[in-house]
């Protein structure tokens, strides 16, 4: 840096500038004094610039937005599939396939040109540039001088708090709504899956947009921007987080403490830092893959002294430390399997570090983070499926049971592997995603039953006293249980969005259902000794059921209201898993020649877990132990909440839908209706294919099928 633009540091952030007035300028950013008022809309804003812009778009309201709506151009699912629009009610497409045309965009905001990329008053942080993000899920961001000026200073972030508005949805728990609707005659089981208003919220926009952040809950681009200000600030100041030891003993002394500890820039340098080694091996390991490339690699990139430099430098020790604080605080609800308490990156594996720090990348506010991460992806993908640990397959022969504490590293490498066919398949090119779902996860699941699913249980933890809990234990079989029911539950993905026949059957998954977060989210052994005999004590013994007997009982038969609160208790995550297995009941259903007693059962279990999920949103959706944060969120508070299992309840109402068609289609059989074109009776049209599925193309990468099926439905509620 030259000493001219030395000379003209800012003495809050010590960002340095080349000019004066370029100094004083971004001076003005750390005041939250507005002088420049608009004389029409009475807004103000600290620069005078930004009043001028917004001067020739002020029509008199107060958020100053345009009085001249911009028309839609296309409709929703011509957007999707890239296709020329009429732009009709509705539109030639949509209405040659009989399918319901929406057009689901704000009317009243005015986008700009294709490509445009927003800056200044209307980049990251300004009023309209947030509008115009929420709204579209489609402006690019240019991080500026200004990126974090908003925020007050502290030391971790004395932010402000964040209103749970700004989260996707209504409510904390945004529950469908069940509102009576007159009913048609749909056949001997319309009853039991109609009647009502379809909410898809969530998963409209799941199904037509990619990327993690447009796909899952990863809060609001206020919320990203704030945890991303205060991690570069904590690295500005030259503070670092406390590393800890793996929990080997009972004591608490290694334990992570959570608070950032202060240390001088200049006791760390670079070489000298705790994670330098961490650097150094992800390297390496990357070097190697791409030196030594498998035949009909994915990796295309010729090693040389500026690619390792690149490499050194996206993996550098800070970098990974910003990266890892992106993925607890964005990511980590939504794929909750990583003991963050616990963890330590020195002594973890480096796949699992460098799969983690391109997670964190992946979920970060700035674009250039996301764009570095990129040319990554396929580097690390080979070293996690060719790790040692991962594809070991001795412990598949071996008579001993499998001990989760003493097998850690089996444990990180099956992680990594799994995050892996995350940021491959949302973020990752067509073929990647193409690679993810046909190979790579086969793998995933082979690695799971290596391990053993049914050795994934805790032990009787009731039966301990205070000195011989172990916490170490304790998160190794936790971690270990969550791990291979989020493999389940990705596998049930695949099945629900790509039409993928399931690779996971639902006998097999004898392991125990997940502990609450308030056990896993303990910060001290005492802690989580004490959550855990509280758990216990409430819920005995339905808090050791396993996935498949919590299925089995909720499809037998119609449950009584104490059952549906002990299940209710269970919480989000293994809520989740109930209802996600219904949906590879149905799949197989469809795709068999399965009887009515297989409908029964199926629907059995919706309606039973539809009473289980009123009752947890009701009553336990808004305290411990399962929910620990709830209201206003702070960026050192946002990895405690819940991520898209917010929206299980969506997935309910995916089920019954699916049923509601097929049961439609069972009756228009039974009740056969001439066609007004042909002549033909419906029935005769069918006998080729008396019970084709709803969803008729397998293994497809677009979720269009899925898409187009809640775009059909007429009361299917998008905002």
């Amino acid at each position: 840096m030259s000493s001219a633009s030395e000379r003209h540091r800012c003495s809050i952030c010590l960002k340095c500038y080349k000019r004066r007035e370029h100094l004083q300028r971004h001076t003005s950013s750390h005041s939250s004094a507005r002088p420049y008022q608009c004389t029409t809309c009475n807004g103000t804003f600290q620069r005078a610039d930004v009043l001028r812009r917004h001067l020739k778009t002020c029509d008199g309201q107060a958020n100053g937005a345009s009085a001249t709506p911009t028309k839609r151009r296309a409709c929703d699912r011509c957007v999707l599939h890239k296709k020329a629009c009429s732009s009709g009610q509705p539109c030639q497409n949509c209405q040659k396939r009989s399918l319901s045309c929406s057009y689901s965009f704000a009317s009243n905001v005015v986008l700009p040109e294709e490509g445009t990329i927003l800056t200044g008053s209307q980049g990251p942080l300004g009023n309209e540039a947030l509008m115009l993000s929420e709204k579209s899920g489609s402006i690019s961001f240019n991080f500026g001088d200004r990126a974090f000026e908003h925020f007050d200073e502290g030391p971790f972030g004395t932010l402000p708090d964040f209103d749970l508005s700004d989260f996707p949805g209504t409510n904390w728990m945004d529950f469908i709504n069940l509102n009576t609707q007159n009913q048609d005659h749909r056949g001997p089981h319309a009853s039991c899956v109609t009647n009502h208003e379809y909410s898809f919220h969530f998963l409209y926009s799941f199904t037509s947009q990619t990327g993690i952040v447009s796909s899952f809950d990863c809060g609001s681009p206020t919320q990203r921007e704030g945890v991303l200000a205060a991690v570069l600030r904590s690295l500005a100041m030259g503070e670092r987080r406390h590393v800890p030891e793996w929990p080997t003993s009972k004591t608490n002394e290694s334990r992570y403490s959570g608070p950032l500890v202060t240390r001088p820039r200049s006791q760390f340098p670079r070489l000298n830092h705790p994670l330098s080694l961490k650097t150094q091996e992800i390297t390496f390991l990357v070097k190697e893959v791409v030196t030594v490339k498998p035949r009909n690699s994915a990796v295309t990139m010729t090693w040389s002294s500026s690619l390792e430099e690149k490499c050194s430098l996206f993996f550098s020790p800070m970098n990974l430390q910003k990266y890892l604080e992106l993925y607890w605080a964005i990511w980590h609800p939504n794929v909750n399997f990583v003991h963050r308490p616990t963890f330590n990156p020195i002594v973890c594996k480096s796949i699992l570090l460098a799969s983690m720090a391109l997670i964190g990348a992946c979920v970060s506010p700035d674009p250039a983070d996301i764009e570095a991460a990129k040319p990554w992806f396929n580097c690390i993908e080979e070293m996690v499926f060719t790790d040692d640990d991962f594809c070991s397959d001795t412990l598949s022969t071996d008579t001993a049971p499998f001990n989760p504490f003493l097998n850690r590293r089996k444990i990180e490498a099956l992680q990594a592997a799994y995050m892996v066919v995350l940021f491959q398949n949302w973020e990752g090119t067509d073929a990647s995603k193409r690679r993810m779902r046909r190979y790579r996860y086969s793998n995933v699941v082979s690695t799971a039953r290596d391990i053993r699913i049914s050795s994934a249980k805790h032990a009787n933890y009731s039966q301990q006293s205070r000195q011989e809990f172990n916490w170490g234990e304790f998160v190794a079989r936790e971690e270990l249980i969550r791990t291979v029911l989020w493999v389940f539950l990705l596998d049930t993905a695949f099945t629900i969005f790509n039409n993928l026949p399931p690779r996971m059957v639902i006998k097999e998954m004898t392991m125990h259902l997940a502990f609450p977060e308030s056990c896993f989210q303990a910060l001290t052994e005492d802690e989580c000794y004490e959550e855990i005999q509280s758990w216990i004590l409430s819920l005995s013994p339905t808090c050791f059921v396993t996935l498949r007997s919590a299925v089995e009982d909720i499809c037998e038969k119609v449950l009584v209201q104490d059952t549906h609160r002990n299940l209710a208790r269970l919480g989000p995550l293994n809520l989740f898993a109930m209802v996600s297995a219904f949906h590879a009941l149905i799949f197989q259903y469809q795709n068999s020649f399965g009887g009515e007693g297989q409908v029964e059962s199926i629907l059995n279990g919706l309606g039973n877990w539809r009473a289980i999920w009123e009752i947890y949103t009701s009553e336990l959706s808004n305290s411990p132990p399962h929910v620990l944060v709830n209201g206003s969120l702070n960026p050192e508070h946002m990895w405690k909440r819940v991520g898209f299992l917010r929206y299980s309840a969506e997935y309910w109402s995916l089920a019954s839908l699916i049923l509601d068609r097929i049961s439609t289609s069972a009756t228009n059989q039974q009740h056969p209706e001439t066609t007004s074109d042909t002549g033909l009776t419906r029935q005769s049209a069918l006998l080729d294919d008396p019970q084709s599925p709803i969803l008729d193309r397998y293994d497809e990468t677009s979720m269009w099928q899925v898409n187009d099926l809640i775009s059909q439905f007429q009361k299917t509620r998008i905002h």
